[in-house]
């Protein structure tokens, strides 16, 4: 994957098929957030041309407790539509990791949302605290929350700006994994590692169905799903899956 342009708001690198991506929230006093979203579409975009990008990791760590995002005074729908980070993150086709430590709060939620997967330290707290402020989540939180967590979980923590603790947050369903602060890294790297070895095209349609059968009845969901499965039987990598069945050797997934 090669950049068009110097990213200065987040730092990209990539290491074999995994694109890890690093959101300062300190940038944040100092980086117009406008700039920063574009810099986020950009990676994104890049990434979904990129067939070597098989897994994608956030990392976000915010130690400031007082933490707020500066409120953005919207011009239309439209340019609401243009701050959703998460929405640019949501698009990504390959499984999507976040890693997080410390205050996890208001817009850093929203971008951990729309994460297929979300893991913590045990030294972690989250929290919608918009209200607080006399506004609402404007990144997605309102619909994705009840997706994730419930509709009375979500209601209760949007209307009252309550904080969930990393334990909280895992009964909830909120995130998937809690690590301690020395176990992180090294625990998320061999649940990045364990997909990046999979095919990428059965993670891709995977998530793909997940993603769009929430939005579908049962039937359409199921025929779906079938439409998909067809699609994965034509792919090489379907084949080394079968012959490494027979092997008994480690497939080699191309992506192809």
């Amino acid at each position: 994957m090669s950049e068009k342009r110097k990213l200065t708001s987040i730092k990209v690198s990539k290491e074999g098929n995994v694109t890890s991506i690093v959101i300062d929230p300190s940038i944040f006093s100092t980086v117009d957030y406008k700039f920063f979203c574009s810099e986020v579409e950009e990676i994104c975009t890049q990434i979904n041309e990129d067939t070597q990008t098989n897994v994608v990791l956030f990392n976000i760590e915010n130690d400031n407790a007082t933490y707020s995002l500066q409120r953005i005074d919207f011009e239309s729908i439209e340019s609401i539509e243009y701050y959703r980070v998460a929405s640019k993150i949501d698009k990504i086709r390959c499984p999507v990791i976040v890693k997080m430590n410390g205050y996890i709060v208001d817009n850093l939620l929203e971008i951990a949302l729309s994460a297929d997967i979300r893991i913590a330290t045990t030294e972690s707290i989250f929290v919608l605290n918009h209200i607080n402020n006399g506004f609402l989540p404007w990144d997605g939180a309102t619909q994705r929350l009840p997706r994730t967590i419930g509709k009375s979980k979500s209601i209760e923590m949007i209307l009252s700006g309550k904080e969930l603790s990393t334990e909280e947050a895992l009964k909830s369903g909120l995130i998937n994994y809690i690590f301690s602060q020395p176990t992180v890294d090294k625990n998320t790297a061999e649940i990045v590692h364990k997909l990046g070895s999979l095919a990428p095209i059965a993670l891709r349609y995977v998530k793909e169905a997940v993603k769009e059968g929430l939005d579908m009845n049962l039937r359409q969901g199921f025929l779906f799903e079938s439409d998909l499965s067809i699609l994965l039987h034509s792919s090489r990598d379907r084949q080394k899956g079968l012959d490494s069945f027979k092997t008994k050797e480690r497939p080699q997934f191309t992506g192809e």
